[in-house]
């Protein structure tokens, strides 16, 4: 059903950034009067901002990570009791974001990250389900049911895909810039983190002075332009998603100008190749997150990671004596590196 209001009009409307009302909410002066900049929101010499279905669905994806977060963390938190009981996550749903999260912090953040897991864990699990979140959310097409229930054509292009935007993926991408900035400083030091630009040091003199200035230069703008993939590389895929199937969609619009019985005839399988397509774009949505995740934490460990960190695969009571946790915390999955779990006592 779906697909066939979507072909009778322009079924790109659910890819693309619409304004959900007519008069903008803020005019600031921005220029002249013939300062036009149509990608910035600047039209005659004033910035025009408005909601647009990218920023709600933005906002709504916030409202539900915040809701689910909740909801299942109350399934995952420690009851009372004796035993491995207490810690039993009830519910399939709290299982599995409690398995996914195991598997983000075992396999993804523990391997870089080593020492510096379960400090920055917190930032890693919001990256990955805000993305995933948003990703899924964008194939579920919000528009076009309220346009089945109400009847009215103009909610079609709400909804739609938060991280098939530019800005939204530009400013995930600055978050995890000024997350390896800030964690490479904190985790050693401004020396430290500015030695990582010029790895040949500054022993040579004045005649290595040079080639120094040119490394730092190099491996400031390497940083940049890996946040700036990062921010192309969602939005690209993210994007080009929605306007295959968009343009597959669109073959029932263009066969109306043969007549309905043309149209009927391609609509049919032009459904099960979008609904291929629809099943194939869930798995890169889940895909899609994860490599951001997954770069986002090799970015990170590159700048913060010390080589002394490396004797916690070591040892396996390292980690949880640098935490100092306590004996009744000590066997909480959440809070423990995968070596200390195996040869903790409580494990036993």
């Amino acid at each position: 059903m779906f697909y066939f209001l979507a072909a009778g009009h322009d079924p790109t409307d659910h890819a693309i950034p619409h304004a959900l009302h007519h008069s903008p909410l803020l005019k600031i002066p921005a220029g002249s009067a013939e300062t036009n900049v149509p990608a910035l929101g600047i039209r005659d010499g004033y910035y025009e901002f408005f909601i647009t279905n990218h920023l709600m669905m933005s906002a709504f994806v916030g409202l539900c990570l915040i809701i689910v977060g909740v909801l299942c963390s109350r399934k995952i938190s420690i009851y009372h009791g004796e035993g491995l009981g207490r810690y039993q996550t009830r519910g399939r749903i709290s299982q599995l974001f409690e398995t996914i999260c195991a598997f983000i912090r075992d396999e993804v953040a523990y391997p870089n990250l080593r020492g510096l897991t379960d400090k920055y864990i917190y930032y890693i699990w919001t990256v990955f389900f805000f993305i995933l979140f948003a990703n899924i959310m964008g194939v579920i097409p919000f528009g076009y049911i309220l346009q089945m229930v109400t009847g009215d054509p103009h909610y079609s292009h709400w909804g739609g895909s938060a991280t098939g935007n530019l800005a939204m993926t530009g400013v995930l991408a600055l978050t995890s810039l000024f997350a390896i900035v800030f964690i490479g400083i904190r985790e050693t030091s401004v020396k430290d983190f500015l030695n990582h630009f010029n790895p040949i040091g500054w022993d040579g003199g004045i005649a290595m002075l040079p080639i120094a200035l040119l490394l730092y230069v190099l491996e400031v703008l390497s940083l940049l332009i890996k946040c700036f993939v990062l921010a192309m590389r969602l939005f690209g895929t993210m994007m080009a998603g929605h306007l295959v199937l968009a343009a597959f969609v669109g073959l029932i619009f263009a066969a109306r100008a043969a007549g309905d019985g043309t149209a009927l005839a391609v609509s049919f399988p032009i459904v099960i190749v979008s609904t291929c397509l629809t099943l194939l774009e869930l798995f890169v949505c889940c895909l899609q997150a994860f490599i951001f995740t997954f770069l986002t934490v090799l970015f990170i460990s590159s700048m913060a990671v010390h080589e002394h960190d490396e004797h916690l695969d070591d040892d396996p009571h390292a980690m949880e004596d640098a935490y100092q946790m306590d004996p009744d915390k000590a066997f909480d999955p959440g809070r423990i590196s995968p070596a200390v779990g195996a040869s903790h006592p409580a494990a036993s």
